[in-house]
């Protein structure tokens, strides 16, 4: 395509202007080039150009001055053209060396030329201004393009989500790093839905909320949850601000979205944390290098009786009786520094009262980011009640000793006498059997008791209610007493040997008899405490007839009871039914129910 001359020409007078602007003459400068041009016209037409109009020559030279140079060049230039025109075209024989009508046409020119040369610099101060212009619009756009690429990229590497909602809150724009924290594959699928509904529960209502402030020039920020279009569930840290327009009213609205859940999880981690150590009734403190104690928590406090205006004031062998202060200081707390842990059982002192308390003291180091020890932790245990269950469990198993062998002592006895007046080895083996199982029903008794007492109804129903149907066959009434664990042994013998006595030749023998096992508790005549009475009595059996010779049953009845419940206890015969009869003292054979 052929290049228009006129642009060409335009563009030859562009590059000539710019040059002139971009190397300025000084104003002396500037009226020597025009001097020197206006004479060479002037010079030019006085020679060879004498008929035409003197002034029409020296126009371009005015133009070009006030166009090239300036505009006080093309003034001058004028005033000198002039000048120079009234020379060339006037004589020595007019009086005032031009005739009237040159002296009208040389003024009319000046001041024609004197405009044309202003105006034509006016068109070169525009020129000039819009070249500044044009150079200062291209290095605005550079830095517009360069500002633009940089943000670009920061928006393109930015991991929050930077998006630009229109007025009514649905989708315009999303930067590209966060299209990738949000997964979104294709932005275009979510363009133009409703930026609130990406939330639910309490963070929809607080989106909606944040939208309506921008409307109205507010910003706003909330934490709240959301998922992924991958289906991730997020945390979210969200600042929402409106974009103004030139007018400074909201036009859009900026909604910038950073994901905080692993920040969030670790909060919440150490919330959980916080909330163990002040819930959990260990002693957990820490301490800087020198010992100075400037954590404690609840039941640290509590444990030693210290209150929480004292942390910064106390040091870590405060907690300790002097002998193991020491310990601590000389031993514990260099062990930790070596070797990173230190376990043993010490005594905490009681801030308030002195009293010591068994502890597991458990030591550890405490270190910073950069694993430099900074001081020392501890998760302590009050070790008071395993040290009291485990002395309880020395006295049980003492006690449980010495019950033993008193038990393996009636057995050894009840065995001895049994086989000494036992006429056959069978008869010998029933007789042994049927007392070890009255011997076991009662500790079986004792045992639930924990070998303390034994409640006397109990026994009673347990040993009788082999022999025949308590209520009926047997009847039984007296208060609720608890027997000491040796007359407990002895009683339930001595109930066993009557009932099978009793089933054997007595009352339970046939289908009419019947046991009457009745006791009470008073005071006594001679004011020496209460007494217990107990009376077994049996009626409507067989009649009665003194044995020949003293078995196991009555000489057991009558000297282990007489001998364990320190009173009397004897065995009647009488015809109508054997009766049995102790009277003792209360507290020999056990209480009353409390």
């Amino acid at each position: 395509m052929a290049e228009d001359p006129i642009l060409k020409h335009s563009a030859t007078l562009d590059k000539a202007l710019a040059w002139s602007i971009a190397n300025r003459f000084s104003l002396s400068r500037q009226f020597a080039i025009v001097t020197v041009a206006v004479l060479v016209v002037g010079l030019v037409r006085g020679l060879f150009i004498t008929e035409l109009v003197p002034w029409l020559f020296f126009i371009p030279v005015i133009i070009a001055s006030a166009l090239l140079l300036s505009r006080d060049a093309g003034v001058f230039a004028s005033v000198l053209a002039a000048i120079v025109a009234g020379f060339t075209i006037g004589s020595s024989d007019n009086a005032f060396w031009m005739t009237g009508p040159q002296w009208a046409g040389s003024i009319l020119f000046l001041l024609v030329v004197v405009g044309l040369a202003v105006l034509v610099g006016e068109l070169r101060y525009t020129f000039a201004r819009n070249r500044g212009l044009t150079e200062t619009n291209a290095e605005t756009n550079i830095l517009l393009g360069e500002r633009e690429a940089f943000l670009a990229s920061v928006l393109a590497s930015s991991t929050d989500c930077i998006k630009v909602l229109d007025l009514d809150g649905r989708l315009t724009f999303m930067s590209e790093g966060g299209q990738k924290v949000m997964e979104v594959s294709d932005f275009n699928a979510i363009s133009g839905c409703p930026w609130p509904a990406f939330w639910n529960g309490a963070g929809n209502v607080q989106a909606e909320a944040a939208v309506k402030a921008a409307r109205k020039g507010q910003s706003s920020s909330f934490i709240a949850r959301a998922s992924t279009m991958g289906g991730t569930e997020k945390w979210w840290d969200v600042a929402v601000s409106p974009i103004l327009g030139v007018d400074g009213q909201p036009k859009q609205i900026l909604s910038v979205s950073r994901d905080i859940t692993a920040s969030r999880y670790n909060e919440e981690q150490h919330r959980q944390l916080g909330r163990i150590v002040e819930t959990t009734t260990d002693f957990v403190g820490m301490a800087d290098l020198d010992g100075t104690v400037y954590f404690l928590n609840d039941a640290a406090l509590n444990m030693v009786g210290l209150s929480r205006e004292r942390l910064g004031r106390v040091h870590v062998t405060d907690f300790f009786p002097p002998a193991e202060a020491s310990q601590v200081e000389k031993e514990v707390l260099p062990a930790v520094a070596e070797k990173g842990h230190w376990i043993g059982e010490l005594s905490f002192r009681h801030f308030l009262t002195g009293q010591l308390i068994p502890v597991l003291y458990n030591v550890f180091p405490v270190s910073d980011t950069d694993g430099k020890l900074v001081g020392y932790g501890t998760v302590t245990r009050d070790f008071t009640e395993r040290k009291n269950a485990e002395a309880r469990q020395r006295l049980l198993n003492d006690e449980l000793s010495h019950r033993l062998k008193n038990v393996l002592s009636v057995v050894q006895s009840v065995a001895s006498q049994t086989l000494r007046q036992s006429q056959d080895l069978a008869s010998a083996n029933t007789a042994l059997m049927s007392r070890l199982v009255a011997l076991g029903e009662a500790a079986s008794v004792l045992t639930a008791n924990e070998w303390s007492s034994a409640g006397i109804h109990q026994l009673v129903r347990t040993v009788l209610g082999h022999h025949a149907d308590i209520g009926d066959r047997i009847i039984i009434d007296g208060p609720e007493l608890v027997l000491h664990p040796q007359a407990a042994m002895a009683f339930a013998l001595a109930l066993h040997e009557l009932a099978t006595n009793a089933a054997k030749y007595g009352a339970l023998s046939n289908e009419t008899g019947k046991v009457r096992l009745t006791w009470s508790a008073g005071e006594a005549d001679d004011g020496n405490g209460p007494r217990l009475k107990l009376l077994w009595e049996e009626v409507g059996g067989p009649p009665v007839q003194p044995p020949s010779r003293r078995g196991f049953g009555s000489t057991m009845i009558e000297r282990s009871l007489r001998a364990y419940f320190k009173g009397e206890a004897k065995l009647e015969y009488r015809t109508t039914g054997l009766r049995f009869e102790i009277d003792c003292p209360l507290d020999a054979a056990g209480s009353l129910e409390s």
